[in-house]
């Protein structure tokens, strides 16, 4: 079993991504495969979830509640203020997931890892 926080779900869409609490690329989880109740799903919430590969690349299933996680401090930030690379990636899943409901999960992650990646060559991310 892997732990993570739920760091954006789409509830008309069904989907969202968990970015796991041991480090690498966030997972994708679908309403059908999270075995429990939709309004669980609360951004910032920890749970504890297997991982299986999709036809699209990881999947998170069988979701159970791991603690009654908070968003953290790391919300949206204004003012020319720099952003951290998870802070980064975070802002360009939501902004994406919002803006274009026709991309796939491995569209989504493919564009944020490549903003991201251009972002901190060019300075643009406090490390």
């Amino acid at each position: 079993m892997s732990v993570g926080k739920l760091v954006s779900f789409d509830g008309s869409r069904g989907f969202g991504f968990i970015r796991p609490e041991d480090g690498g690329p966030d997972v994708f989880v679908h309403v059908n495969d999270i075995g429990l109740d939709e309004d669980e799903l609360r951004q910032g919430r920890l749970f504890e979830f297997e991982v299986t590969e999709g036809d699209r690349g990881p999947k998170a299933v069988n979701l159970t509640a791991a603690g009654h996680g908070a968003p953290s401090g790391r919300g949206r930030k204004g003012g020319g203020e720099r952003l951290g690379s998870e802070d980064m990636r975070q802002q360009i899943t939501e902004l994406l997931l919002e803006a274009s409901p026709a991309l796939t999960a491995a569209e989504i992650i493919t564009i944020r890892d490549r903003f991201t990646t251009f972002a901190d060559e060019h300075g643009w991310l406090d490390s």
